[in-house]
């Protein structure tokens, strides 16, 4: 069947007969919150967004050596990663393709075969039938064995980061991720060496919707100086001036949903140095605050791997925080500290389905290849106070996006409210903005651009036009 006529038999209502274009309105842009609960909605983005998108699986550092593998999720579908003997990385369907059980149990780990514990069918590295208990005895001669290996993702790797996609006829990696590789490339390919994972991701369940913290960082940097408010105790800045929150910093969307918050650091070493409009040279700015994941040690192969044009914008609007679209997210940027300096952190993110109102936040935490055991107990301590599960920024928002898919369910919330995304800043580009960093930029006082730009490419998918 060709793409258009398999768009044309894709059916464009709920089965109450909502249609599900109507649960977005494009001229008042806003969005139904009938999608942050909907079980049929769900079923819908496992089908047309989950199985036909790039999705992060880990990290190449995570299994260095042949044989090493990790456990994942594409959607609810659980997946192996595995590095084959050649050296090569393999995602596969985690589920025997005799009865279904799944392959492989255990969340990392090393083989040289993947066994399933149920009748004992074997596979390769590559997901091909390797053999099973009383094979001559149970299959007559000729049984096709080829067809019955593991099934296979495709399988791409940027600055270190695996993805994968179900989807043979989609896009390539490199078209995917678009302009958007220009901003991955100053946050995770800043030295020669490459970046590494410190420890394993760190995994923890929210009772919420995976949208609702998807589309936030899909740009939304107007909730910071509120819910975040207590991080204004730890640094001097000032609670009513949206400077000091980011309120001015740039946003960039691209044309497949991704985005970034290019933060001021130019703002941010005002404040910790009180310099005013009179900055150190770049040298003097890369000494006080090194790009995240990056030792002071190290700064000379920076500069080495990296222009100056590149270490000037890294050091005045470095790319902070953002999404991978449908469901990933980066963050590279200084946490406030409870005692000292700010302290970096350089991650990415996933947040994984599990249901309607579920979600698996998984976050790994990178640091240079190399780097000295006292600047990754420095990275060590600045995440876990400010990110992931005891993290009081995740605390923070831990809260609200519950409540907003419970919110959600209710039948007066579906009839009378929507998520509004009025406010919007257009395409500017600041003064002296590099031509080389691409995307949709929006300079000024943040708006909604990128998330609005978010929504758009996720009904595309889910009315099935893309």
């Amino acid at each position: 069947m060709s793409n258009m006529s398999q768009q044309r038999s894709l059916r464009s209502t709920l089965s109450d007969g909502t249609l599900i274009a109507s649960l977005i309105d494009r001229e008042r842009r806003e969005i139904s919150p009938r999608v942050f609960s909907d079980p049929e909605v769900y079923q819908l983005e496992m089908e047309r967004l989950f199985s036909r998108t790039w999705n992060i699986v880990g990290h190449a550092s995570e299994i260095p050596n042949p044989g090493d593998f990790v456990t994942r999720t594409i959607g609810e579908d659980p997946v192996i990663v595995v590095r084959r003997r050649d050296g090569e990385i393999e995602c596969l369907l985690n589920m025997c393709s005799h009865r279904g059980a799944m392959v492989v149990r255990e969340e990392a780990g090393n083989a040289n075969v993947l066994r399933c514990i149920y009748h004992g069918w074997i596979f390769n590295l590559d997901g091909s039938v390797r053999g099973m208990p009383w094979k001559d005895e149970m299959y007559p001669p000729g049984t096709d064995f080829e067809r019955l290996g593991l099934t296979k993702a495709r399988v791409e790797v940027y600055a270190g980061i695996i993805f994968a996609n179900w989807d043979s006829s989609a896009p390539s990696l490199d078209d995917y991720l678009g302009e958007y590789k220009r901003y991955m490339d100053l946050i995770f390919d800043k030295l020669p060496g490459g970046m590494e994972v410190l420890g394993t991701p760190q995994r923890f369940i929210v009772d919420a919707n995976w949208k609702t913290v998807s589309e936030q960082f899909g740009g939304d940097a107007y909730h910071a100086g509120q819910l975040h408010r207590d991080l204004g105790k730890l640094i001097p800045a000032d609670p009513s001036n949206p400077a000091d929150w980011h309120m001015y910093a740039t946003k960039v969307s691209t044309d497949n949903g991704h985005s970034i918050i290019c933060m001021d650091q130019t703002r941010i070493i005002q404040i910790l140095t009180g310099c005013g409009d009179n900055l150190p040279s770049l040298n003097d700015r890369l000494e006080m605050l090194p790009p995240p994941g990056v030792p002071r040690e190290m700064l000379s192969e920076l500069k080495k791997h990296r222009t100056v044009e590149e270490l000037e914008f890294m050091m005045s609007s470095p790319p902070g925080n953002g999404s991978i679209f449908p469901c990933g997210g980066v963050w590279n940027m200084y946490n406030p500290m409870a005692e000292g300096p700010p302290g970096p952190f350089l991650s990415f993110r996933t947040y994984l389905p599990a249901g309607p109102d579920k979600f698996e936040f998984c976050m790994w935490t990178l640091v240079a290849k190399g780097a000295s055991e006292e600047y990754r107990r420095l990275v060590l301590r600045s995440t876990s106070f400010v990110q992931g599960a005891g993290g009081f920024v995740e605390g923070d928002d831990g809260a609200t996006w519950p409540s907003q898919t419970l919110a959600s369910k209710g039948y007066m919330a579906r009839k009378t409210q929507s998520y509004k995304y009025w406010s919007m800043t257009g395409e500017h580009k600041p003064k002296g903005w590099p031509d080389a960093m691409g995307g949709h930029v929006h300079g000024g006082f943040s708006r909604d651009d990128p998330q609005w730009n978010w929504w758009q490419r996720y009904f595309e998918r889910l009315e099935g036009k893309v």
